[in-house]
Formats: C-alpha cells, structure tokens, sequence
C-alpha cells in the first residue's frame, strides 16, 4: 500500500482543522458573567460558531454527577475533539486560534504569568462566600478592599504593571492578550455591584486600570458585545466610557 506524499498528509490534516473550527461550540455556564466571561469575549474575537449555555445550580449538578465534566466544575466547553474545563485552560485554547494569540515564547510566559496573577487576585474573594451572615460578609469584604486588604494591594499591583508597560498591555505585547481579556473582565467585573461590599471604590485613584478599560473597551468585539448593556445591572462595567466620570 503507497502511501501519500508527506504534503498531502499536512493538507489533509489542515482541511479537518478548519473543519473542527466551522463546527458548533458550546460555553456552560451560569447566567452570571463569573469565570465565563472572558471566555464569552474570546470566543467572539474567535469567529467560531458557539453557543451560550446557560445553566442553573440544578442544572450543573445533574451535568456534575453524570460525570460530563472533566473536573466536576463549569465553567466547561464543548469542543468537536471533547469538553475542556478549567477557565485558564479555555482562554489558552480558544486564544490560540485568535489574533490574541503571542507567538514569541518569552512574551508568551509572560502571558501566562499574568494570567496567573490574575487568577489568584479572583480567588482572594472566593473565602468569602462561606460566609452566611450578610453583615459578617460584607464587614470580611471590606477588610480585603481597605487600603493594605488583599485585593486593594492586587489593584495596586495591576495598575504598577500597566504603568510600567510601553504597550499598554499587562504583559507588555505589542498586541492584547487572553491575559488582557481576564484583566478586563476580572477586575472590572468585581466592581459591578453583582458582589456585597464591593463597587466602583476600587477604582479610585487607580487611574492606570481606568485608562486600561477605556483602550480594551474599543476592541470593535467587546465594543459590540456590550452596546446595549449601559443597564445590566451586571455586565454595565464592560461598556465605553462606563466609568467616564470616575
């Protein structure tokens, strides 16, 4: 048996990516913008065909207890090779087939770095969310925004490393990132009011992250994502000039 030339091998295999990617995606998910959002963002840059499945706690233990989620976690993505879980994974994943994607390894751990950094700044308030007592939680919350709380000093952190950048970038890429997009929604998204004890506070005096918001909110896929949401109560942040008078 002969096989085909090595080049027609390649040609074969690059017709069934594009295949792959022409077929649906779907992002599980909660209604809320959470560890999803980000991804929400990239798989619009992405162009790919996807979904938006919105599911309630109900919904994710029956998904969680019929074993269809590799770590028994949303959000999750439903990919045509299988489902892949863990956010930072996804925005790896889906980012390399965008123009976010770093093609230089160093700028690229980089990348990774702070997408990293800004996962754990997010983890910081998940200790908080066993607190049952509304006041308990609100009275923990502030301990972590005050001046020298955990969060207050991950912002300040945030906005040293944009000042520094001579893109503008978090990592310092000649273009955004999928760290970027994390940035964006993560930080941003904490000061939505969606969270009891945190708002627009945060950004006082922060003048770096607000400048961050206004150069990332104009990307033409987040601009048109959000237009029409100046009065979600949840996802308001994510629009232009969301906080031109902060």
């Amino acid at each position: 048996i002969r096989r085909p030339p090595r080049s027609t091998r390649k040609e074969s295999s690059a017709a069934s990516d594009v295949y792959k990617r022409q077929l649906m995606y779907r992002l599980v998910y909660f209604s809320s913008p959470g560890r999803a959002e980000a991804i929400r963002i990239v798989l619009d840059i992405s162009k790919l065909s996807w979904e938006n499945v919105i599911v309630d706690f109900s919904g994710y233990s029956e998904m969680r207890d019929s074993k269809k989620l590799p770590w028994g976690l949303l959000p999750a993505l439903e990919t045509p090779s299988g489902t892949l879980s863990e956010s930072c994974a996804i925005l790896r994943y889906l980012g390399d087939m965008t123009y976010l994607k770093i093609d230089d390894e160093w700028q690229s751990a980089k990348v990774d770095e702070c997408l990293d950094a800004i996962s754990d700044m997010s983890n910081i308030l998940t200790e908080t969310f066993r607190i049952n007592n509304i006041d308990e939680k609100i009275a923990a919350r502030k301990k972590l925004v005050d001046s020298g709380g955990k969060l207050s000093n991950c912002y300040d952190l945030f906005c040293e490393k944009l000042e520094n950048s001579k893109t503008g970038w978090i990592a310092g890429t000649e273009k955004p990132s999928i760290a970027d997009i994390k940035l964006f929604s993560d930080c941003f998204g904490l000061v939505s009011g969606n969270y009891d004890g945190i708002d627009t506070s945060l950004l006082k005096e922060r003048d770096a992250l607000l400048d961050f918001h206004s150069k990332i909110s104009v990307i033409p896929e987040i601009s048109s994502r959000y237009e029409e949401m100046q009065d979600d109560p949840l996802r308001w942040v994510y629009c232009q000039n969301a906080f031109s008078n902060e």
